[in-house]
């Protein structure tokens, strides 16, 4: 029994210690792991007008709720970039538990999906202002002239958007905002 005992103990602190180097990987790589809130989501998904069939990329999607709230409310389909371990693995197995099979969950830097991000008709951001600087050329030079960009919360330093939307996350009200590829839309 008391070898099982600290097995157990090795296996939750291996499993422990892996979820906060993670933690401090996204960190140190200026996304930090914060989960946003169903309504935000859902309202980020109608700002955009998703519908049925769609795809919904979700760059640095964390554990996959957006993709799953779009594919189950909307019926998109969902593809999720994440380049935490730790919430890759989690989004994975939300995503299986959920039932959606119109999701996949990728590994690594976004830009490396630029392939999959041409193909989005809506692509949603949690990212914090930083990232969304040091992103925001490639992206906008990547995506299609009809996609549609959401940003809870955060703003692109060069591109105005093109609709604004008070929401509530995480216990503050805070804004969404709707970009897209259109010329008069930049600063």
């Amino acid at each position: 029994m008391l070898i099982t005992v600290e097995i157990i103990i090795a296996i939750v602190s291996l499993a422990v210690g892996f979820w906060q180097v993670c933690l401090i990987y996204a960190q140190v790589l200026g996304a930090p792991t914060v989960y946003a809130n169903k309504e935000a989501i859902l309202e980020g998904c109608k700002l955009a007008g998703l519908k049925k069939g769609q795809i919904l990329i979700d760059l640095g999607c964390g554990d996959g709720r957006s993709l799953i709230i779009a594919a189950r409310e909307f019926g998109a389909k969902g593809i999720g970039i994440e380049r935490s371990p730790y919430c890759f693995l989690k989004s994975k197995l939300n995503v299986f538990l959920s039932g959606q099979r119109n999701i996949k969950i990728l590994f690594g830097d976004i830009q490396k999906y630029e392939k999959e991000i041409k193909k989005a008709d809506v692509i949603y951001v949690y990212l914090l202002n930083s990232v969304l600087g040091k992103i925001e050329n490639w992206l906008f030079s990547s995506i299609g002239v009809n996609t549609k960009i959401i940003s809870l919360a955060f703003s692109f330093p060069n591109f105005r958007p093109r609709k604004t939307k008070a929401v509530e996350n995480l216990g503050r009200t805070t804004e969404l905002k709707l970009y897209d590829n259109s010329a008069q839309n930049t600063i």
